[in-house]
C-alpha cells in the first residue's frame, strides 16, 4: 500500500491505493467546465474520475467515470469521498441527502458479464439491463428474479452499484463510448474491482457482499417435488417410488398448498389426515421435508384449481391474518392502512420484513412448520412487482428498497435455519440481490417445458452461468421444466435432456407444474433418468468440494468458460458450455438434435465416455445419443465420488429403514491419464497423485475405506505399503480397494 494525493476543485483529497503485483495503481481527478442551461446556478465544474488498472497484457487501462448528476445537476469533487476499501478495491461514495435520481458514465465500449441471474446471453454489450426484482412467468427477455448490480468487464475491471434501487444500465446504447448508469437513491456508491482475471474480480467483488454459505450434505442430494400433492397416498407414491426404483434423492418438497390457508403454517388435515404418521414415513425412507411459502397472509384466498383440493381450503381470511393486522406486521398504504394485492393464490397483505417486530412474528409463525418436522423452505414470490404504492415501516422510500424486500424476505427465513435448526436446514427461494444471494438455493423460477430460448431449456443454462459471473454459485432449477400445458403428452427427449444438465448442476430438482414424475416419460427416460440421478449423487464429493472452493474465494460451481477464459476469443463467445467444477467441461444438448459442436478450451481434454484424449483450443463435432451427455475431464485430473449405491444423504438412525443406502465411509477416486496432481476432498483427505517412472497415489488424512479407480488405463499390479493388492479389471481400467488410515502409499504398474 502506499498513499497518493487527488487534487480535487482545489482542495487535495489523501487516501491510500493499493498495488497489483508490481504496478501501483492511483485514481485521479479531473475537472471540466459544465454547460447546464435549464439550471441557472449550475456548479462551474463537472467531476471526472480515472481508475487505473493493470490489463492481462501487463500494462495499465484507465476507466474513466464521469458525467456524475444529481437530479442532473453535475455533482462536485468536494461532495464524493474517493477511498481504498482494500487492495484493488476502490470506494467512490457521495454524502447522504433527499433521495434523488443521479447518473454517472463510465467510458466502455468493452464486452461485460454479470448483472446477475439472466436468461437471454452472456455478454449483455449493447442492451439496457434494469436492476429489478421481477416475475415473469413467460418470455423471460433481460429481466431477473436476483438482479445484481454488478457487472466485469473484459478490459479486465469490475463495477459494483450499491443499491436496491430499479436502476438502469444502458450498456453502449444511447451513448456508443459510454455505459450510462442511473438510479434513485439518497446517496451514490460505487465500488471498483481490479483484476485483470475475473476470478481475481469476482474474488473481490465476493469478499465484501458476502460468499455462499455452505448447506448441510443433504441438500447436494436429488430433490422430489410436484406442483401439489393432493393427499398423503401423493407424498407416498413420491418417497416409495423413489426407493422403490433406485433413484436417490434426500429432499421431498410439499408445494402449494399443504397448510390450512395462506400463510398459517398449520398443516391442513383435511389434505394430509395424518400429518405425524407422514412425516414419520418420509423421514424412515431417508428424505427431508421441504414447504412451501410465500410472503403473503390472505384476506380472501381462490377457489384452488386443483379439484382434489376444493373444499379443503377456507376462502375467508387465514387463521393469523387479524393478529398479523392487529401486530402492525404487514406493509402499509400511504393512508397508513393495510396494503393488500392480489397474487396468484388469492388476496393478501405482505408482511413487512423492515419491522423488526414483524420479522419476530413471521419467525414464530414459520417455527411452526419446524415443530412439524421441516428442515427446508421455499421461498416463493417476494419479487417487486407485487409492491405497488407501499410504506415501510423504517420510513425508506419504496423506490430505493424495492430490491430489498425479498432479500428481507429470505434473510429472515434463513435466522430460522440458523436459530430453531442449529444450521441444519437449507433455503429454497425464487428473488433475491446482494445480500441474500451467498443462501443456498437460488432457483430458477418458471420456465417451460420446451427447447425455446425465450423460457425454455437454453434460457435457463445461461440463467445458472450468469448467476455464477454475478457471485451466486448455489443455484438450481425445475428439471423437466415447471410451465406445461395440462394434458399435453409428456416429451421425453426434453426431460432426458434437462436431466443431464440438472445433474450437472449443484443441485437437482425435479419440479412439475403437472405434477409428472420421471416414472411418466417412458421406460428408457426412467432408465437415463436413473443413470444420471445416480452419477450426480455419486459426485457429491466432487460438488461439495467446489462449494467449499466457492465459500472461500467466491469461484462458482458452474463455471462460464469466459470467467476462465477471457482473453480466448472463441471461449468468450460460448453460452452454452461451462466448467462444473475445476476440472469437469460439460456441453449440455439444447435441442432434439444428437450431435452438437463443443469448444475445448486450452489445456488437454479426456472424454468422460470413451477415453479420447482430445488438445484443447479446437472445435469439434460431437455425437450425442440421447443417453449421452457431451463431457470431458481435465487430463491428469483425479475426480472424488461415492458409490452409485448410496440413495440418500441423510444422516442414518435406528428410526430409518435399512434398506435405504445413506453415506458411509465408502469412498471412491477416479484417477484419468495426465500429468502429475494434488487432490483435497472436501473432509481433507489429501491423494498425490504420481504418474511416470514412480507411479505412486499418496493417500494422507482421515480413514475410509477408499477404492481408486485408473479410468482409461489398465496397470497390471498394485502394492500398498508393499503389500499386493488385488486389482480389479473393469471395462475401461481398473481398480483397487483399501482401508485408509492416516497414510497410505500405493504403487502401481
Amino acid at each position: 500500500m502506499r498513499s497518493a494525493e487527488f487534487h480535487a476543485n482545489r482542495r487535495l483529497l489523501r487516501f491510500t491505493v493499493s498495488c497489483f503485483v508490481l504496478l501501483a495503481v492511483p485514481a485521479t481527478w479531473a475537472t471540466q467546465e459544465a454547460r447546464t442551461p435549464n439550471q441557472q446556478t449550475a456548479p462551474s465544474t463537472a467531476t471526472d474520475i480515472n481508475l487505473n488498472f493493470p490489463t492481462l497484457r501487463g500494462s495499465v487501462d484507465t476507466l474513466r467515470v464521469h458525467g456524475i448528476t444529481r437530479n442532473g445537476i453535475p455533482v462536485l469533487p468536494a461532495s464524493l469521498s474517493v477511498r481504498a476499501l482494500s487492495p484493488g478495491v476502490i470506494e467512490i461514495i457521495s454524502q447522504k441527502s433527499e433521495v434523488a435520481d443521479w447518473e454517472f458514465r463510465a467510458a466502455d465500449t468493452s464486452p461485460v458479464f454479470g448483472f446477475g441471474e439472466r436468461f437471454n446471453t452472456l455478454n449483455q454489450q449493447d442492451s439496457i439491463v434494469k436492476n429489478v426484482v421481477r416475475d415473469i412467468p413467460f418470455a423471460k427477455g433481460s429481466s431477473s428474479y436476483a438482479p445484481i448490480p454488478f457487472f466485469m468487464s473484459l478490459r479486465g475491471y469490475g463495477l459494483w452499484l450499491d443499491t436496491y434501487s430499479e436502476a438502469s444500465f444502458d450498456l453502449n446504447v444511447t451513448s456508443r463510448p459510454d455505459i450510462v448508469i442511473r438510479l434513485t437513491g439518497d446517496h451514490l456508491r460505487l465500488v471498483f474491482f481490479e483484476g485483470p482475471r475475473f476470478a481475481t474480480i469476482l474474488q473481490r467483488f465476493t469478499a465484501l457482499t458476502g460468499r455462499s454459505k455452505l448447506p448441510p450434505y443433504w441438500a447436494f442430494a436429488p430433490w422430489k417435488s410436484r406442483n401439489w400433492h393432493p393427499d398423503m397416498a401423493a407424498v407416498y407414491e413420491d418417497i416409495e417410488k423413489y426407493r422403490a426404483l433406485g433413484l436417490p434423492a434426500s429432499v421431498l418438497v410439499l408445494d402449494s398448498p399443504w397448510a390450512t390457508n395462506y400463510n398459517t403454517f398449520e398443516v391442513n388435515q383435511k389434505q394430509f389426515t395424518d400429518p405425524e404418521a407422514m412425516v414419520a414415513k418420509t423421514k424412515r425412507l431417508g428424505f427431508k421435508l421441504c414447504l412451501w411459502l410465500t410472503p403473503f397472509v390472505n384476506v380472501a384466498t381462490d377457489t384452488p384449481s386443483e379439484p382434489e383440493l376444493i373444499g379443503k381450503i377456507p376462502l375467508g381470511p387465514a387463521t393469523n391474518f387479524e393478529a398479523g393486522e392487529e401486530g402492525g406486521f404487514f406493509l402499509k398504504t400511504s393512508s397508513g392502512d393495510v396494503y393488500l394485492t392480489d397474487w396468484w393464490k388469492g388476496r393478501g397483505a405482505m408482511v413487512d420484513f423492515a419491522n423488526p417486530a414483524a420479522r419476530n412474528w413471521w419467525r414464530q409463525q414459520v417455527r411452526k412448520a419446524v415443530q412439524l418436522g421441516a428442515s427446508a423452505f421455499k421461498d416463493d414470490d417476494g419479487e417487486g412487482n407485487f409492491l405497488g404504492e407501499v410504506r415501510f415501516s423504517d420510513g425508506e422510500d419504496p423506490r430505493v428498497v424495492r430490491n430489498r424486500y425479498a432479500v428481507l424476505y429470505n434473510q429472515t427465513m434463513q435466522e430460522v435455519i440458523d436459530t430453531d435448526l442449529h444450521g441444519d436446514g437449507v433455503l429454497l427461494y425464487r428473488s433475491g440481490s446482494v445480500g441474500s444471494t451467498n443462501l443456498p438455493f437460488l432457483w430458477a423460477g418458471d420456465n417451460e417445458a420446451n427447447f425455446s430460448s425465450e423460457n425454455g431449456l437454453p434460457g435457463v443454462v445461461l440463467a445458472g452461468l450468469n448467476a455464477g459471473l454475478s457471485g451466486i454459485s448455489m443455484w438450481t432449477n425445475d428439471l423437466g421444466g415447471y410451465i406445461k400445458s395440462p394434458g399435453s403428452a409428456p416429451d421425453p427427449v426434453l426431460f432426458v435432456r434437462w436431466t443431464e444438465f440438472a445433474a450437472f448442476s449443484p443441485v437437482m430438482q425435479l419440479h412439475s407444474g403437472v405434477n409428472l414424475g420421471p416414472w411418466d416419460y417412458g421406460a428408457r427416460a426412467l432408465d437415463i433418468f436413473r443413470q444420471y440421478s445416480r452419477l450426480h449423487m455419486s459426485l457429491f464429493p466432487y460438488r461439495y468440494n467446489a462449494a467449499q472452493e466457492s465459500a472461500r474465494t467466491g469461484m462458482p460451481i458452474m463455471r462460464a468458460l469466459v470467467l476462465l477464459h477471457q482473453d480466448d476469443h472463441q471461449a468468450s463467445q460460448t453460452i452454452d458450455e461451462y466448467y462444473f467444477g475445476p476440472d469437469l467441461l460439460v456441453a449440455p444438448v439444447l435441442s432434439p438434435a444428437s450431435q452438437r459442436s463443443v469448444y475445448l478450451p486450452a489445456g488437454d481434454w479426456i472424454s468422460y465416455w470413451s477415453g479420447e484424449r482430445l488438445h484443447g483450443q479446437q472445435t469439434i463435432v460431437v455425437d450425442a445419443s440421447l443417453d449421452r451427455l457431451p463431457l470431458f475431464v481435465r487430463s491428469g485430473a483425479v475426480i472424488p465420488k461415492i458409490p452409485d449405491d448410496v440413495m440418500t444423504l441423510v444422516p442414518g438412525d435406528s428410526s430409518q429403514s435399512p434398506t435405504v443406502q445413506h453415506l458411509d465411509d465408502r469412498r471412491e477416486y477416479e484417477i484419468y491419464p495426465g500429468p502429475h496432481s494434488i487432490l483435497t476432498d472436501f473432509e481433507g483427505r489429501v491423494l498425490s497423485f504420481s504418474p511416470g517412472p514412480s507411479n505412486t497415489v499418496m493417500i494422507e488424512g482421515p480413514e475410509a475405506k477408499v477404492t481408486l479407480i485408473w479410468r482409461f488405463e489398465q496397470p497390471t499390479s498394485a502394492t500398498m505399503n508393499g503389500k499386493v493388492l488385488d486389482l480389479r479389471r473393469l471395462q475401461d481400467g481398473a481398480s483397487v480397494t483399501v482401508s485408509h488410515h492416516d497414510r497410505t502409499s500405493v504403487i502401481w504398474h
